[in-house]
């Protein structure tokens, strides 16, 4: 650009030698954003506010207006734009004159101006400049023009609007050059190289405790076990449809195996999804359901609703699939449900085992719980069952109920402690709350439902931390999932 301004100098004549320095001050400074503070060096007070530069750009040159609509040319090369922060005494009008008059001394052809009224909608030739300073609005100007030099074509785009307490003049310098289509440079070797697929280290070490992989289902290489729970008969909930954002909720009951893994972030929630699904596929199951992104609801609703151990992403990011395998002995369901955002990954497998409920643990009658007590003082009532996480007993636990009533209506002046205790699995303060309420529970069907005296029975939660079965497998863990009939020693 300097060499050509001092080819250019020697053919002016020394008449207009001071304007023309001018001028071509101005395009010097245009091109360069080191020398930008000259553009306005006749307006006193004038202040950069901000600059941006673009290598290479398409950028809108408005070329006419009017009250429906902007009329643009796109015009590419390097683009420098400033914007500018003057004085309110200064009128957008004057400022966009000034340009004018400097770039029609130039030669330059101007393509479109308007002032105040006659730019018509200012909303939407902002919306098409996107001016880096969009506080001022009113009293608008406006001129784009196209200068042709020796060795170099110009468009200028010049934008003067104020507000009450400053004026701003948005400037924009696109130079026309060929799009560089050499910025990237190949590697030709890589496309008869063989492809290297990313490995994972093991993780097995984060597992949350006493949890483990499906024996029928392995987990992705790298993914750790973050949550987990494992009832050998319980109750959970899936959804087969979202309709309008509802989910169609249905309850499964079996052995329930739920397991919530973190996955390394490499892995793309459809790679996860596409995997299970050829896991799943390859066992025989049928996918009876599946949908993804906001077509699955939002993902505080599904939790909420079927309370989902993978919770956490993007509504955006969902994959959710419901499997079924047909077989003899009881259909098996599979629920897979992946959900991230930027920085996390999950997939919570939920399989539920169709089993018939072992009934047969309602051992107790009369005679048998009147021997245990007064042979030991405590008695656990074999066959009180729970729904899965919850407090309200199943139909079968009535028969339990049944027996007990009628041995404290038999035995009106004795008085016992009904203890709730769980398994160790999930959190201390949760056992403990849990235990309290199955505890609760028991008492109120016993006063409530079979006029049992409120004196005689005092319910007390201790959660896990009584347990007399070992808590690292199934059979300890149901011996530890029980409520216990505790004579009192001062009613003796």
């Amino acid at each position: 650009m300097i060499h050509y301004i001092i080819k250019y100098f020697v053919t002016i004549p020394r008449n207009n030698l001071t304007k023309t320095i001018s001028i071509l001050l101005l395009l010097a400074a245009s091109s360069s954003s080191l020398a930008q503070e000259t553009l306005f060096q006749a307006i006193e007070h004038a202040k950069i506010y901000k600059q941006s530069e673009r290598h290479f750009t398409p950028f809108e040159l408005v070329t006419g207006t009017s009250k429906s609509q902007i009329d643009t040319t796109i015009v590419s090369g390097k683009l420098t734009r400033t914007s500018y922060i003057i004085p309110v005494e200064f009128e957008p009008s004057n400022i966009v004159n000034n340009y004018k008059h400097q770039l029609t001394e130039l030669g330059a052809e101007i393509l479109f101006e308007c002032q105040h009224g006659s730019c018509n909608n200012v909303k939407e030739i902002q919306k098409t400049i996107k001016p880096l300073n969009h506080i001022p609005k009113s009293n608008p100007a406006l001129i784009s023009a196209k200068v042709q030099l020796k060795n170099k074509l110009i468009y200028v785009s010049a934008m003067s609007v104020n507000w009450q307490k400053e004026a701003s003049l948005q400037l924009d310098i696109i130079e026309m050059i060929d799009e560089p289509l050499n910025l990237i440079s190949v590697n030709k070797s890589y496309l008869s190289s063989a492809i290297e697929h990313k490995t994972f280290k093991d993780n097995t070490h984060k597992d949350e405790s006493n949890s483990s992989d499906h024996p029928m289902l392995a987990r992705l290489p790298g993914a750790y076990i973050q949550d987990y729970q494992q009832y050998d008969f319980g109750q959970t909930k899936v959804f087969s449809d979202v309709i309008k954002g509802q989910h169609k909720v249905i309850s499964l009951e079996g052995r329930i195996t739920d397991i919530n893994y973190q996955l390394p972030r490499t892995y793309s929630e459809y790679e996860v999804n596409a995997n299970y699904h050829a896991a799943l596929t390859e066992l025989g199951f049928i996918k009876t359901y599946g949908c993804t992104s906001t077509h699955c609801g939002k993902s505080r609703h599904i939790k909420k609703r079927i309370d989902s151990l993978a919770h956490i992403g993007s509504d955006e990011s969902q994959f959710y699939t419901l499997y079924t395998l047909s077989r003899p002995e009881g259909n098996v369901y599979a629920m897979t449900y992946i959900i991230g955002f930027e920085s996390g990954l999950w997939t919570e497998v939920k399989l539920i085992e169709e089993t018939a409920l072992i009934n047969d643990r309602v051992s107790i009658d009369l005679d048998a719980l009147s021997d245990k007590l007064a042979q030991t003082g405590h008695v656990a009532l074999d066959g009180l069952l729970f729904k899965f996480d919850s407090d309200e007993m199943l139909p079968e636990a009535k028969a339990v109920i049944d027996v007990v009533a009628q041995y404290l209506t038999a035995h009106p002046q004795q008085q016992f402690y009904v203890i709730g205790h769980t398994d160790d699995q999930g959190k201390q303060s949760y056992n403990q709350v849990l235990s309290d309420k199955r505890a609760q529970a028991v008492v109120k069907q016993l006063t409530q439902n079979h006029g049992i005296a409120k004196k005689q029975l005092t319910a007390k939660g201790v959660g896990e931390y009584s347990p007399i079965g070992n808590n690292t497998n199934d059979v300890g863990k149901k011996q530890n999932r029980r409520v216990e009939l505790v004579l009192r020693s001062d009613s003796k």
